[in-house]
């Protein structure tokens, strides 16, 4: 009895922290977007980021700028899925459901609000397409959230959620400082990210753990 409540609990925080509260957040922000509503707050926190950002830190703007561009983004995640493939197709799979679908998810948001990208401090960094919500951003949670799923039965888990989780940021923050993307528009790229991946992975958890206790991590088609 009590192992079930415990799991029973570790399920509901999970739904919670990976599915609701993200997309709670989403959809408030994605509300007021197409409603056109200010958000006051977003041009002096740029303003203040890029006037008081270490100078150092343009380069690492720019190199994570770079790091998630699709250029880069796509032929790593093929290349990442591929190898997975090799080893179980149901975690392959996986992979590209998780990852693929939030990158897909991003491109439809893009279309729907078409959103202008913000003209608050000169661009560090040449965008063409809508602001809302940053790919860079979604992206990068969905992957943080994908790898950590697959490690999680592993001692790397842990590390690779915090490294994850320090990725994302510098990803997102990087973003607010070339002048490319609101603040908002990184919020609800995170939030798009986690709920999606994290939804997938909740989803084939069961499916996911018996690809990888199978021997070797092989799965037959």
């Amino acid at each position: 009895m009590f192992d079930w409540l415990r799991l029973h609990w570790k399920s509901l925080l999970a739904l919670a922290l990976l599915i609701a509260l993200p997309l709670f957040l989403l959809g408030k922000i994605a509300e007021d977007v197409h409603e056109k509503e200010a958000f006051a707050w977003e041009s002096p926190l740029m303003v203040a980021l890029r006037g008081h950002a270490p100078t150092w830190f343009r380069s690492v703007a720019r190199a994570f700028s770079t790091i998630g561009s699709a250029r880069i983004m796509l032929p790593f995640c093929g290349l990442l899925a591929v190898w997975l493939w090799t080893r179980s197709h149901s975690v392959a799979r996986y992979f590209l459901i998780s990852v693929g679908g939030a990158a897909i998810l991003n491109v439809v948001l893009k279309l729907m609000f078409n959103r202008t990208r913000p003209q608050v401090i000169p661009w560090l960094w040449e965008e063409g397409d809508s602001s809302f919500p940053s790919g860079h951003s979604s992206m990068a949670a969905a992957l943080v959230v994908t790898v950590t799923a697959l490690l999680w039965r592993t001692k790397y888990r842990w590390v690779a959620g915090v490294l994850g989780l320090i990725y994302a940021v510098i990803m997102g923050v990087s973003r607010v400082y070339l002048g490319v993307h609101y603040p908002t528009d990184v919020l609800a790229g995170w939030a798009l990210g986690v709920a999606w991946a994290g939804g997938v992975a909740l989803l084939l958890w069961q499916r996911l753990r018996e690809a990888q206790q199978s021997r070797g991590g092989a799965v037959q088609t």
